[in-house]
């Protein structure tokens, strides 16, 4: 499962929440069921002494999708620009961590984790 943690030290719109899910999901091709993004904002940081707007990201992908450094480099660079865009930081003051994890392929009802669909409902019928 993706997983993204942002935090920053300052206020991020409501819908930059929805947003990081999208990003992710088209960014690892899986469904959005699959990622798991979350936010923590107005947090206490500073970045090289200075408390002024900054954010940092944790990452964490699948091993596969971070095979080689292209890909390291790739993903890296579209969730940075995609978080400075978004909420407005120096790109100098936008900091990531990218951890690779072990795929662990699992099935739901039999199916393929990589081939299930979720029912409609699946996002509280909205």
């Amino acid at each position: 499962m993706p997983y993204i943690l942002v935090r920053s030290n300052f206020d991020v719109p409501q819908e930059f929440d929805a947003k990081l899910s999208k990003l992710m999901s088209e960014l690892t091709k899986m469904h959005e069921g699959y990622i798991l993004s979350q936010v923590r904002v107005n947090k206490r940081m500073l970045l090289g002494g200075s408390a002024d707007k900054c954010v940092y990201s944790d990452v964490r992908l699948a091993d596969v999708l971070l095979s080689n450094e292209k890909d390291k480099e790739r993903y890296y660079r579209e969730i940075h620009n995609f978080l400075v865009g978004e909420l407005g930081v120096e790109p100098a003051r936008c900091t990531m961590s990218m951890i690779s994890v072990p795929l662990d392929v699992g099935s739901v009802g039999g199916v393929p984790v990589s081939q299930w669909v979720p029912p409609t409902d699946w996002y509280g019928g909205y």
